[in-house]
């Protein structure tokens, strides 16, 4: 009898490790790979919406934003997380802030489209994560 008692404990603490005390998760403000995803996305955006020649490629666009939200729902965050996360005011700007600290380091005059223009040329001749949700229209 005692033998099954300990057995079904050791199952519930190998069913729900919560159970166990292991430690809290994480929350979702500090994964840094849904935060580095959000910034690809953001500054393919701003790219896209100050350069007139160059267009979002939507498809492509619109499966990673997708990628992103399964991503967070991988990791354990819920719907209502993720929707508080997208609408913090704090996170906004921290995510602004560092995307304007990313065209800041790659030279863009954020006063002038042809910078945007320019890194978004090579964002996607280089292939990159932000080059490949964007294409050339003219």
């Amino acid at each position: 009898m005692m033998h099954r008692v300990r057995l079904t404990v050791a199952a519930a603490l190998v069913a729900f490790p919560a159970l166990a005390g292991s430690a809290p998760r994480p929350l979702i403000k500090d994964n840094a790979e849904i935060f580095h995803r959000l910034l690809v996305t953001a500054v393919a955006n701003e790219i896209r919406v100050k350069c007139k020649t160059i267009d979002a490629r939507k498809i492509s666009a619109t499966l990673y934003v997708f990628g992103i939200l399964n991503y967070a729902r991988s990791q354990g965050f819920s719907m209502a997380e993720i929707n508080a996360y997208k609408k913090d005011p704090a996170e906004q700007a921290r995510l602004r802030r560092e995307g304007y600290a990313y065209l800041d380091s790659h030279g863009v005059n954020r006063k002038k489209s042809t910078g945007y223009c320019a890194l978004g040329k090579a964002e996607i001749a280089g292939g990159s994560e932000i080059g490949k949700l964007l294409k050339v229209v003219r």
